[in-house]
């Protein structure tokens, strides 16, 4: 688990910071409803949103900075740019993973206040 983080950078942390805010949070809407609640979740789910592109972005701006000015044997060239974007890729595993629960919670807890 340490690795998959390490991976995606600091980005990883501030999704993982705010998922489990917004988690903690859509887990108290899950069992009392209240349009406070939601009316939080919802600027918290998008500056998860937000901090997941930037995160894609950041890793997408270190590989090709590491490729065009590190790499000397273009054959491994392809190699290094998979490995480069399966590390960017962590940052929308993790954030999208966390959002789909947060918000599966939140719909449940919708449901059960009708």
């Amino acid at each position: 688990m340490l690795e998959f983080m390490r991976t995606g950078g600091l980005a990883m942390w501030i999704i993982l910071a705010l998922g489990l805010g917004c988690l903690g949070l859509a887990s108290s809407y899950l069992w009392q409803p209240a349009e406070r609640k939601l009316a939080m979740l919802r600027p918290l789910s998008l500056a998860m949103v937000f901090a997941i592109l930037s995160g894609l972005c950041a890793g997408l701006a270190a590989t090709t900075k590491y490729v065009s000015s590190e790499l000397a044997d273009l054959s491994q060239l392809p190699v290094i740019v998979l490995i480069g974007i399966g590390e960017t890729l962590t940052n929308g595993i993790l954030g999208f993973s966390l959002l789909m629960l947060v918000w599966l919670l939140t719909a449940i807890g919708m449901r059960r206040s009708v």
